[in-house]
């Protein structure tokens, strides 16, 4: 082959490999491997160019044996690259981890060595490492560490645990974003942009904990708000804030919860999911999150707590009736919306309120028990409760629902009846608990209005057990006795006063 020949068909192997590798980088394929089949074809330029008697005779042998290694290890990386990479990008089989191409990769290239060598020197590698056994052992012994990191590689690519981009977590506390893999370390990039190079044998080696695994990252973190503010409002008022962010994701539902009561504050605990991982995605997620909490908890007129101590006498604590006094006009129209007190005078309806209490309970709480004893019924001043009856399999049926401005429990307060449903809050609830004592107060000032919540307790009783009116009055009049006994009114107090 003249040196035309040999000049042209080198040029046209450079350009079909860059060619090949700007197309493969067009269409986001794998690279052919440009820099060694280059330096292939000009070594073989070279050496097919050079006259032979330029070359001392020495060096003639060791320079076909590079010629003949760099042109067998770029044939062997480029039918790697055509059988096992492209179909892989193309999916036409599984793509194949990066320590397995380059596991083949030495692997050929050895096998190719110890041909060549062979063939054009007539010497025999493998019989010179077999038979001297001082240089086995010095071979085994200093690659121990990294024959460990090779098979730990090679089992963490084979077994796909994690790959690029996952956000990894040691058993030491060591965490960060994958970047690379080699068949010695397993590369992480940190929060702080630290290169974090970890030997593959101590990964196979410690608990590791992916936590992008499942496609979205996990944070959870506690926020202390203050003990007047209800928790029920306060779960809700974080609940909106979580949902309304926009790097929060709706699935998994973020999850708030009342972890605990510290000494100046009650800890909330925050569990959100965010699509983008690793610990700085999830730090500025959490930063955005605390900034919102503090301007919505201001704008609910609370405040967030610090710790104090304060040093006083010890005192009896006072009923709880007392320390939640409810606002006496608010009660006052709230009760005289009630058909049962809307004939009472405005004097009546406040001493009424008096003796009454105001009471908060949160979401989900029992207010009334189906079956349980009682002496007093409540007015609900603000939320909604649902009203549950038991069925004789043992189920629940919800009967009806309240809302503000409701009363439930007067059967109770005038009959002494037990409870006939269980009242459960649907959410936070303000309700006026008026007790039997209230109302045995107010009947001393004024015994007669006892008929008169007689008969509209007795319309109520009508109305709920759907009685027929041959049992009218009957039961009107046993009614009346009964209220009479409980609240210690006789007949004709009446007139006495």
């Amino acid at each position: 082959m003249g040196a035309l020949q040999i000049g042209l068909t080198a040029l046209a192997g450079a350009v079909l490999l860059v060619f090949t590798a700007l197309v493969c980088r067009s269409r986001r394929l794998p690279s052919p491997p440009l820099r060694l089949g280059l330096v292939a074809l000009a070594s073989w330029l070279l050496v097919a160019l050079v006259p032979a008697a330029l070359v001392p005779l020495p060096y003639r042998l060791w320079l076909q044996i590079s010629d003949d290694l760099l042109f067998s290890f770029a044939a062997i990386r480029l039918l790697i690259w055509a059988l096992l990479e492209i179909p892989g990008s193309l999916r036409w089989w599984p793509s194949p981890p990066d320590l397995v191409i380059q596991l083949l990769s030495l692997g050929g290239w050895a096998a190719a060595t110890v041909l060549v060598v062979r063939q054009t020197a007539r010497f025999d590698l493998i019989n010179l490492v077999a038979t001297s056994a001082v240089l086995t052992a010095v071979i085994g012994l200093a690659g121990q560490e990294a024959l460990k990191d090779l098979f730990s590689g090679l089992e963490l690519r084979l077994a796909d645990d994690f790959g690029l981009g996952d956000w990894l977590e040691l058993s030491d506390g060591r965490h960060g974003i994958v970047v690379g893999f080699s068949w010695r370390e397993t590369r992480l990039r940190t929060v702080d942009d630290f290169l974090l190079l970890v030997p593959n044998s101590e990964i196979t080696a410690a608990v590791l904990t992916n936590r992008s695994s499942f496609g979205a990252c996990c944070d959870r973190f506690e926020v202390g708000l203050d003990y007047d503010f209800p928790p029920g409002r306060a779960l809700a008022l974080l609940q909106q804030v979580v949902q309304q962010h926009p790097l929060v994701l709706a699935d998994p539902q973020p999850l708030i919860r009342v972890k605990g009561f510290l000494d100046s504050s009650i800890s909330y605990e925050l569990q959100v999911w965010q699509k983008t991982v690793g610990e700085r995605a999830r730090l500025q997620l959490r930063s955005e999150l605390l900034q919102q909490i503090w301007y919505s908890v201001h704008r609910q007129g609370q405040s967030f707590p610090f710790p104090v101590r304060e040093m006083r006498p010890r005192r009896s604590a006072l009923p709880s009736e007392l320390l939640q006094q409810p606002t006496l006009e608010a009660c006052r129209l709230a009760l005289a919306s009630v058909p049962m007190f809307a004939d009472l005078s405005e004097e009546e309806l406040q001493l009424l309120v008096a003796d009454s209490g105001l009471l908060t309970y949160g979401p989900g709480e029992a207010v009334v028990r189906e079956g349980a004893e009682g002496q007093s019924l409540f007015c609900l001043l603000r939320g909604h409760v649902e009203v549950v009856k038991q069925l004789e399999d043992g189920s629940h049926v919800r009967v009806s629902e309240l809302q503000a401005g409701n009363v439930f429990g007067e059967m109770t307060l005038f009959l002494d009846a037990p409870r006939s449903a269980t009242v459960r809050t649907l959410e936070e609830c303000q309700l006026l608990r008026v007790g039997r004592p209230a109302v045995r107060r107010l009947l001393d000032l004024n015994p007669a209005l006892l008929e008169r919540l007689a008969a509209l307790v007795d319309a109520r009783q009508a109305e709920l057990a759907q009685l027929g009116r041959g049992q009218d009055h009957e039961r009107s009049q046993g009614l009346l006795e009964t209220m009479r006994r409980l609240f210690g009114v006789v007949s004709g107090a009446a007139g006495l006063e």
